[in-house]
C-alpha cells in the first residue's frame, strides 16, 4: 500500500463484500450440466474463474463458436439472482464498514454487476448508508469496470493517490493499477490465495487481518 493518507476506501461487492462464492458455483455449474459439461467444485471454481469472463468460460469448456456472452450471462444470472437473496456478507464485513464511517472515510463500491440489482442487494443487507457511491454496469457481461472507477474518481472529486481499493480477484488489481489507487486483496472471495499473491500486490487471508491492515493504515 502506498503511505498516503487514504481518506476513500472502493470496495469491490462480489466475493468481498458478500460471500457467493457458493452460490456462484452452483449457478455456472446449472449452466455446465445443461451442456453435458463437468461441474466445477468450489476449490476449481475459485482456480480458473478470472476476466475476461470468456476466456474463464472457454477454460470450463464452453463452446463460444456456439454460444453469445449475452446469452450465456441471462442464463447464468436465471440461477444466480434466483439465489442471491439467501447470501450474506462476509462475517466481519459489517465491522469493517462502521469502523471507517466512524474514522470518517468515504466508502464506495464498485462492482462488475449489473447496477439495478446490485443496489437492490446493497438495500437487502443493510448496508446502504455506508457508501457515499454505488458504481455498477448498466449490462449483465461483468466486462472490466475500470471505465465506471474512472467515473466515480471524477464525480467525487477524489485523488487516486487517497484511495484504496478493495477486492477479491486479480482483475481488480488490474482495475486499481489503471486507476492508481492502493490495492488489497481478499482471498475468501472467487480466486484463491495463490493466485492472488501470485498478482504481487497486498493480500490478507482473513477479514479480521483486513481491519488490522486497514487501522494501521488509516492510523499513520
Amino acid at each position: 500500500m502506498k503511505s498516503q493518507r487514504i481518506t476513500a476506501v472502493i470496495w469491490d461487492f462480489n466475493g468481498t463484500l458478500i460471500d457467493d462464492v457458493d452460490l456462484a458455483t452452483r449457478s455456472i455449474n446449472t449452466l455446465l450440466l445443461r451442456r453435458n459439461l463437468a461441474p466445477l467444485t468450489v476449490a476449481t471454481y475459485r482456480e480458473v474463474f478470472g476476466f475476461p469472463v470468456a476466456d474463464y468460460y472457454r477454460a470450463i469448456g464452453v463452446d463460444l463458436a456456439q454460444e453469445t456472452m449475452t446469452g450465456l450471462a441471462d442464463e447464468f444470472h436465471e440461477t444466480y439472482f434466483l439465489g442471491l437473496p439467501e447470501s450474506s456478507l462476509h462475517k466481519g464485513v459489517t465491522e469493517i464498514l462502521e469502523a471507517l464511517q466512524a474514522m470518517g472515510v468515504a466508502q464506495f463500491i464498485l462492482s462488475a454487476m449489473e447496477e439495478g440489482p446490485l443496489r437492490a442487494a446493497i438495500d437487502r443487507l443493510g448496508i446502504a448508508d455506508f457508501f457515499t457511491g454505488v458504481y455498477g454496469l448498466d449490462h449483465r457481461l461483468a466486462d472490466s469496470k475500470i471505465a465506471r472507477g474512472r467515473e466515480l474518481l471524477d464525480a467525487f472529486r477524489i485523488r487516486a493517490e487517497d484511495a484504496l481499493f478493495i477486492g477479491d480477484t486479480d482483475h481488480d488489481a488490474e482495475v486499481a493499477m489503471a486507476l492508481g489507487t492502493s490495492i488489497i486483496l481478499i482471498a475468501e472471495g472467487h480466486q484463491s490465495a495463490q493466485r492472488l499473491r501470485g498478482v504481487g500486490c497486498p493480500v490478507v487471508d482473513s477479514f479480521a487481518r483486513l481491519r488490522e491492515t486497514l487501522m494501521q493504515q488509516l492510523s499513520q
